[in-house]
């Protein structure tokens, strides 16, 4: 809002300088005198207190101006200056393209490095595939079957055995907890460190390997064997574990069983007892699911022993490589979308914030404050011409001699106007001479704005178009690091 200037009371100057008195007092006195050329008392001290108004207007007028003045300097110089630079996105993006080329180069000399001992390990294991390496997925499959495996034979076990133990489910399950590691866990392992070792180059290691599973089928064959077959027996006899050893007759009665097992039903002894369906279904249980863990063992990493390992690094480089390489142009597309919304947010914070908010707002303000400066001067320049009128008017009422010489003109009549204000201190750019420079009218207000606008608008569109000439450069430097880096 621009300085609204007081309006200017005649009776009120009239009053104070009490002008009617003052005017019948001097014609009474015939003053001025006839031949008089100057002012006479009472006009200059009209004149005065109007220009003491003027002065306290004046100074307020500028209190308010020099509130807007660095305003308007400010949003001219940022208005005016240029806003928009690419070489903060060429930073940016040389950035990007700096560290993935320096990442890249990194990879590919550890794969280049990873593919050299691979190539070397074909050669000494006779072998002309690909290693098949873990991955999470295979990580996360192999550890699930095993889990899965462990728990559902477990609680199967455990219902099946329950009446078995003198514990009955809690005892069921303790020991089918146990069973379940045997057939899961070790079987996996066996699967993973021994069934691996049948492809070795090395003929003595295969020799252990199928060796040592021969031993790990007999074990396992035999553990599930009994274990059906102690079940078994107790369905015949009704009898737990603990109360058959406790009906055991004697130390020479077992050892008779020893020496003579085919005429004795034991479970130690499995091949002593029939088993009934229910036990056969716990001796199928326990044996499908130690070969589904021997089997997973055996494909978890790869199916030659070290292999997966070795090609397990180079893997990871590849993905890494193809990851960066995929990604790289994705990055830098985001980058340069970011910058050109950026610009458009911007351009229009630029037209909204500096140019309305500031710039029209404070040059608005002075042009309005120097015209109304203008209508001020214009007020006080008839109100004394109103005043030294009266004063004229009622002065010749009482008066016997002539009319003072300074109240005609050069042809000798009466004027009409008495009084006229001095152009310097009508002119607002004279009174306010610090803020001259920065006054414009409505014409140039709207002039200056449509000069601004436009400026502001091409610099965005030249700064786009830049950006998306300079995308066409990076899209070219980008596919020749894809092609560069490029494992497959």
């Amino acid at each position: 809002m621009s300085y609204v200037f007081e309006n200017v009371n005649v009776d009120q100057i009239e009053e104070k300088i009490k002008l009617r008195e003052r005017a019948s007092t001097d014609g009474k006195n015939n003053l001025p005198r006839a031949s008089s050329e100057t002012f006479s008392i009472c006009e200059n001290e009209a004149i005065i207190t109007v220009d003491e108004l003027r002065h306290n207007q004046i100074s307020r007028a500028i209190n308010f101006l020099a509130s807007i003045k660095n305003k308007i300097i400010d949003s001219t110089a940022e208005l005016g200056q240029k806003h928009f630079f690419i070489d903060n996105l060429k930073n940016r993006i040389e950035e990007t393209l700096n560290s993935a080329r320096g990442r890249l180069s990194n990879l590919k000399d550890s794969y280049s490095t990873q593919d050299k001992d691979i190539r070397n390990f074909k050669l000494e294991n006779n072998l002309d595939r690909e290693p098949n390496t873990l991955t999470p997925n295979k990580i996360l499959i192999g550890i699930c079957i095993v889990v899965i495996l462990f728990i559902v034979e477990t609680y199967l076990n455990g219902n099946l055995l329950a009446g078995s133990l003198s514990k009955g489910q809690k005892g069921g399950l303790a020991y089918s907890s146990a069973i379940a590691g045997l057939n899961v866990l070790v079987s996996f392992a066996i699967g993973y460190f021994v069934l691996k070792t049948f492809h070795h180059v090395d003929q003595t290691k295969r020799i252990f390997s199928k060796f040592g599973l021969m031993i790990y089928l007999i074990f396992i064959g035999y553990l599930n064997w009994m274990l059906g077959a102690f079940r078994s027996v107790f369905k015949s006899t009704g009898k737990t574990a603990s109360e058959r050893f406790e009906t055991t007759s004697s130390k020479t009665e077992a050892v008779d069983k020893v020496l003579s097992p085919s005429t004795v039903i034991d479970p130690i002894f499995p091949w002593t007892v029939h088993l009934d369906p229910m036990s056969l279904i716990l001796v199928f249980i326990g044996l499908s699911f130690a070969l589904i863990s021997l089997v997973d063992g055996y494909y978890f990493d790869d199916t030659y022993p070290g292999y997966g390992r070795v090609g397990k690094q180079r893997s990871h480089d590849k993905e890494e490589i193809n990851r960066i390489r995929e990604n790289l142009l994705r990055e830098v597309t985001l980058i340069i979308k970011e910058e050109i919304n950026k610009t458009g947010d911007k351009r229009s914070l630029i037209l909204q914030e500096t140019l309305r908010k500031k710039w029209i707002n404070s040059i608005t303000d002075l042009e309005n404050t120097f015209e109304g400066y203008r209508r001020f001067a214009d007020q006080i320049d008839d109100a004394l011409d109103h005043t030294i009128g009266e004063y004229r008017t009622t002065n010749s009422m009482f008066r016997t001699e002539d009319a003072p010489q300074y109240w005609r003109d050069e042809k000798g009549k009466v004027k009409t106007r008495y009084y006229n204000l001095r152009e310097t201190k009508k002119d607002p750019q004279h009174v306010f001479k610090d803020y001259a420079l920065l006054y414009l009218n409505k014409e140039e207000i709207e002039k200056k704005i449509e000069f601004y606008q436009n400026k502001i608008q091409e610099e965005a569109n030249n700064f786009i178009n830049d950006i998306n000439l300079y995308n066409s450069d990076i899209n070219k430097r980008v596919d020749e690091m894809r092609i560069k880096y490029n494992v497959q």
